[in-house]
């Protein structure tokens, strides 16, 4: 029997896959736990709208993740932090301080972004973050710590 997966089957495909499968498994298992639906024709063309809306939401989120890319190029995020005459400061800069300040500029908003710092800043000094926004696309994001006056 043909089938059109919607949501992904370990051991059979991924979401929005036509699979051929024993008449059982669809009718026990895929078609009662709403995992998958036959594929008629009407089914098909419904696919096909479906996997033209998903290709252009997913070509705008790209589009948004270039610009986002770009803004965190241009900015420069700038910490203030109590420190010690040697340059070590009382606290540190780390990844949710980063994305607060992130959204509190405007420059992210509800997209999933990963700080990839490995240990808190805790220095005064500049610093080059990569960010990863995800559908491989990343971006350098310029951090400053200066000692509070």
């Amino acid at each position: 029997m043909k089938i059109i997966l919607l949501q992904d089957v370990r051991n059979i495909g991924k979401k929005h896959d036509v699979k051929d499968v024993s008449d059982g498994y669809a009718r026990n298992f895929l078609f009662a736990n709403n995992l998958a639906e036959p594929a008629t024709t009407a089914a098909l063309a419904k696919l096909e709208n479906m996997k033209e809306v998903s290709e252009k939401e997913d070509q705008e989120l790209t589009k948004r993740l270039h610009e986002i890319a770009a803004q965190m190029h241009e900015l420069g995020l700038q910490f203030e932090l109590e420190a010690d005459g040697h340059g070590s400061v009382f606290g540190s800069v780390n990844k949710e301080a980063i994305l607060k300040a992130l959204r509190d500029h405007g420059v992210v908003r509800n997209e999933r972004v990963d700080i990839m710092l490995e240990h808190p800043i805790k220095k005064t000094g500049e610093y080059v973050v990569p960010v990863d926004l995800k559908k491989g696309i990343t971006a350098n994001l310029k951090i400053i710590v200066k000692e509070k006056s």
